[in-house]
């Protein structure tokens, strides 16, 4: 797969209609995008994400009322006005190769804001026509299938993202939470979630007592856990020091 080209109209600080064109050539195979803070880099790469995956794009699960809040500040707003503009767009055009094949799609998510409440619109186009051959309610679950949110994950991110896991050093949580995602492994996880959510919105009397015993008793637990640890890493480091007065005091 190659992505060719991505269309950002009325969207985050892009005014009206914004072409970016990421055609490439074996003598030029990389593209770089560079700009100073607040320039519209992050809000260029975040919308592939979105664009084919909407409410699903995020890494945490989102609600619709959190999904709509999100692009209700993404419609671009007039410069020293409080106009929105009509709607917002992203479009993501790109190549995928199959069995030996070159196809030529894309994919364009549309927002309107009507009276407070968001109206979404995906359309997919293949080889320049409407993609016929699947029902539109199976849209999301064609795009899914074609590109696995998990593997999305592993590549589309800006350089700030790389700077955050290099600083916290959290790559090896990165990349195990984009393959629970790939595998589905975060769909189990967020299932006994909502299962241990259900089971407690349904205990009565003292069984629902006792859940709420057990919940406060763990975190207690973890609380505790973590005084532990830090303590034990004071004790490493008082150790050290009297390690090292007991060395001067020999000299």
């Amino acid at each position: 797969m190659l992505f060719s080209k991505i269309i950002l109209e009325n969207y985050g600080v892009y005014k009206d209609r914004n072409t970016f064109d990421f055609t490439s050539t074996s003598e030029k195979p990389i593209i770089l995008c560079g700009g100073t803070n607040g320039a519209g880099k992050t809000t260029l790469f975040n919308p592939i994400m979105l664009c084919l995956y909407g409410q699903d794009s995020f890494e945490k699960r989102t609600t619709k009322k959190d999904y709509e809040e999100f692009l209700k500040r993404k419609i671009h707003r007039y410069l020293g006005s409080k106009t929105f503009a009509d709607f917002a767009a992203i479009t993501v055009e790109f190549q995928y190769y199959h069995q030996g094949k070159v196809e030529n799609y894309s994919v364009t998510r549309l927002w309107k804001n009507d009276d407070g409440k968001i109206i979404e619109n995906l359309s997919i186009k293949k080889n320049g026509e409407k993609l016929d051959s699947i029902d539109e309610s199976q849209w999301h679950q064609f795009i899914r299938e074609l590109l696995p949110r998990g593997v999305a994950r592993l590549f589309f991110f800006d350089g700030e993202k790389i700077v955050e896991i290099a600083q916290e050093g959290n790559e090896d949580v990165e990349i195990k939470s984009s393959f629970d995602t790939l595998l589905g492994l975060d769909l189990v996880e967020q299932l006994r979630t909502d299962i241990n959510l259900s089971l407690l919105r349904n205990l009565k009397g003292d069984s629902k007592k006792i859940q709420e015993q057990i919940e406060r008793y763990t975190a207690e637990k973890d609380e505790a856990d973590k005084k532990i640890e830090k303590l034990m890493d004071k004790e490493v480091m008082l150790n050290g020091d009297i390690e090292k007065i007991q060395k001067e005091s020999n000299v």
